[in-house]
């Protein structure tokens, strides 16, 4: 017992030396990053070419650029000894013979102990980044929970919480708007999407209400009936989509190889093809021409690299190399990303220009019978002309990065999500019959005219959450069981009460969202893909529709095959709260009419054996390789 005490009081000073070198090392490292990487401004109706230029910087006096060659180098160096020392310190608290255990919290919280050595430098800051199928990710979210779920870790030197029961991420959820996060990370983000960007705003007491006011305009284009009258565009994408698909496999016809009449391409490069066209659809009306060929066009090619740039500089192994984080040494990769983004936002500002000047004559001479747009731009921009004054020769700067915003939201999210979808009904041949039998049913016209008296969504997909019941479900199942978004995390506005834990005011508590949807005690039979526990079929007209999990009994006395209904509200996907994600409708609403385009005409499979292994890319989870192959339809079988 005196050897364990010694042990716990060793500990907790070497804590506090820790903490406090840590605490060097950070305002250190973020005064010498603020010297060395502040963006130049470029001008926006540059060239390629020009702004590229602009990028070098320009040479300083003598006694200047030596005056700063100096004090970078002395940052550098107390830089490079604070984490030294920080290093040593920790490597001997790890070192002890005895388990580690180690209280992160006051004893008054009653927060369990943290029992996952830490690295000496990072914390647990690698095993919040690995994969999170990883044993390194579940070893502090899951393996080490205790019987309510929770556990203490240090992401970097700052004591964080994590949390598996649906109530409790319920409340963390409610008691907090302020996301936080590095600020090195952000940083790049912030360089893409803008500082005022709705997903950049922490939401803390100094821009809460800039963020409100961002979010409240940005809702006006996500409202259920806005998301409605998108319906018919995101069908004519996914319907053009399949045709493509289908064309192909028609070249493949008269091979003599085993991919006859088959076409076999990479998930990944397929769902962004048609994210990236639907956004361009719904959002300005643009065609980016990806589905008609089912290649990345060039001004595709621009807006995925801005994005895929941004999530290469946030890796954890490229945050310690200068030519990623620092934006002013020109390197090719540099070079690219001035181009590229350019590229974007010269069209986005053009967009935003003319759609501007359409808006304007209208006030003046009435709406045009011949030109309605009813598009995300619009609804943006005839919302923030009624709160503020558009002056002429406004640039439309801050629509440029909500659009970016959007597409940044929704782009590689819905392409991770439509690829476990596939993946899912191609392991499972009768879910994707029952998909294919009721997408068949919804779009056959003189069928659904006759029957039903309605109009297939050929005509009118704006009813597509009542006529594909069960294709929905599988899309919220494939959520449960594989969000894009594997973590999340927020910092508490004040202090949380969890099963008798008390969670301090200002701690950063994750939620490991796979985790808590696939846990027995939020799901029944969890681990089971089962589209059923969301949707049940009328015996009247043999349709499925939605079940209620609050007047539907969660158990049928003498009946073992009975599946309780899935409470929605445990899904946290879309994230919750105030920070909920305004975009969730569309997002569905996307995935589902893909899903059933798709289905309704063709077959999907993967190679036999196929073992999906996801990959970190920054906050998703994308499969590493998931060849799909695709198969017309035969009804007639």
């Amino acid at each position: 017992m005196e050897n364990n005490s010694e042990l716990n009081t060793m500990n907790r000073d070497l804590g506090c030396a820790s903490d406090a070198a840590a605490c060097t090392a950070n305002s250190l490292t973020g005064q010498w990053m603020l010297m060395a990487g502040t963006p130049l401004l470029v001008n926006p109706e540059a060239s390629s070419r020009t702004a590229i230029m602009d990028l070098m910087p320009q040479s300083p006096p003598l006694q200047q650029s030596t005056t700063i060659t100096v004090t970078n180098a002395l940052l550098w160096t107390a830089t490079s000894l604070a984490i030294i020392i920080l290093y040593y310190l920790r490597r001997l608290r790890c070192q002890s013979k005895e388990p580690y255990s180690y209280y992160l919290f006051p004893p008054s919280t009653r927060l369990p102990p943290c029992v996952v050595p830490p690295h000496p430098i990072f914390g647990h800051m690698p095993n919040v980044f690995s994969p999170p199928d990883s044993a390194n990710y579940t070893s502090i979210f899951l393996d080490h929970a205790d019987s309510s779920g929770i556990s203490t870790f240090r992401f970097l030197n700052i004591p964080s919480v994590s949390v598996l029961k649906a109530e409790h991420a319920r409340a963390v959820f409610r008691n907090s708007i302020e996301r936080g996060g590095s600020k090195i990370i952000a940083r790049h983000f912030k360089r893409c999407l803008g500082e005022d960007s709705l997903v950049m705003m922490e939401g803390g007491e100094g821009d809460r209400e800039k963020w409100r006011q961002h979010r409240s305009l940005v809702k006006v284009a996500f409202t259920t009936h806005a998301v409605e009258n998108m319906a018919n565009k995101v069908w004519e994408v996914a319907n053009g989509f399949t045709s493509s698909i289908l064309r192909e496999c028609a070249k493949n016809k008269n091979q003599d190889t085993p991919s006859q009449g088959s076409y076999c391409a990479e998930a990944a490069d397929l769902f962004k093809w048609v994210t990236l066209d639907i956004f361009g659809k719904v959002a300005f009306n643009y065609r980016f021409g990806c589905t008609e060929t089912l290649t990345t066009t060039p001004l595709a090619t621009s807006l995925n690299y801005t994005v895929e740039d941004s999530n290469a500089r946030c890796q954890a192994w490229n945050l310690l190399k200068p030519a990623y984080q620092f934006y002013c040494i020109p390197t090719q990769r540099n070079k690219d990303y001035q181009m590229h983004s350019d590229n974007v936002h010269g069209l986005l500002r053009d967009i935003c220009r003319k759609r501007m000047e359409k808006i304007t004559n209208e006030k003046k001479n009435g709406p045009s019978v011949h030109c309605k747009d009813d598009d995300l731009l619009s609804s943006l921009l005839k919302s923030k002309s009624k709160s503020m004054e558009i002056k002429p020769d406004d640039s439309h700067e801050d629509s440029v990065k909500m659009l970016l915003t959007l597409f940044f939201a929704g782009y590689d999210t819905s392409s991770v999500l439509l690829s476990m979808v596939m993946w899912s009904i191609a392991k499972n041949p009768k879910i994707q019959q029952e998909c294919a039998k009721e997408a068949h049913a919804a779009s056959n016209s003189s069928k659904s005219c006759t029957e039903n008296n309605e109009p297939s969504l050929h005509e009118d997909a704006s009813q597509w959450e009542s006529r594909l019941a069960y294709c929905r479900a599988v899309i919220f199942e494939a959520l449960r069981m594989h969000p894009p978004v594997y973590t999340n995390s927020r910092t508490l506005s004040k202090a949380v009460e969890l099963d008798g834990y008390i969670i301090p005011a200002k701690t950063r508590v994750y939620l490991p969202l796979m985790q808590i949807q696939t846990d027995e005690r939020n799901f029944t039979r969890a681990a089971e893909f089962l589209p059923e526990r969301w949707v049940r079929k009328e015996a009247s007209t043999g349709r499925w529709v939605a079940r209620d999990h609050k007047t539907e009994p969660r158990s049928v006395e003498n009946d073992s095959t009975y599946i309780p209904p899935a409470n929605p509200h445990n899904i946290f996907t879309f994230s919750g709260g105030a920070r909920n994600c305004v975009g969730h409708r569309l997002a569905v609403q996307e995935s589902t009419i893909v899903l059933a385009c798709l289905v309704d005409k063709l077959t999907v499979d993967v190679p036999e054996g196929l073992v999906v292994q996801k990959r970190k890319k920054f906050a998703l989870a994308p499969p590493v390789e998931m060849p799909l192959i695709f198969r017309r339809r035969d009804w007639q079988r």
